[in-house]
């Protein structure tokens, strides 16, 4: 197993918060049928899926801030989306 670094670990995180947000992108999009965007959503959740899967397969000890970027990614972006639709309701 490869040592843990610390910015390594810091970018895994950063990855799956900003895969967790495109996450919200991509449905909201397929939702309204809008199936390029879904589409260029689609890959980059895979882009950035893919660099934490490296990661971790290489180091079991990312899966720690993959986890909790999936936490505060998925958290972070169902409340913007929340709060971003209640003004479009007002």
């Amino acid at each position: 197993m490869k040592e843990f670094e610390l910015i390594k670990a810091v970018l895994i995180f950063l990855a799956v918060v900003v895969s967790d947000i495109i996450w919200i992108f991509y449905i909201r999009r397929a939702a309204e049928g809008k199936a390029a965007q879904a589409a260029f959503f689609g890959a980059m959740i895979w882009v950035f899926g893919a660099f934490v899967v490296v990661g971790y397969v290489e180091n079991q000890w990312y899966l720690i801030p993959a986890v909790f970027g999936a936490l505060i990614g998925t958290y972070s972006a169902v409340k913007y989306d929340k709060r971003f639709n209640k003004k479009k309701e007002i």
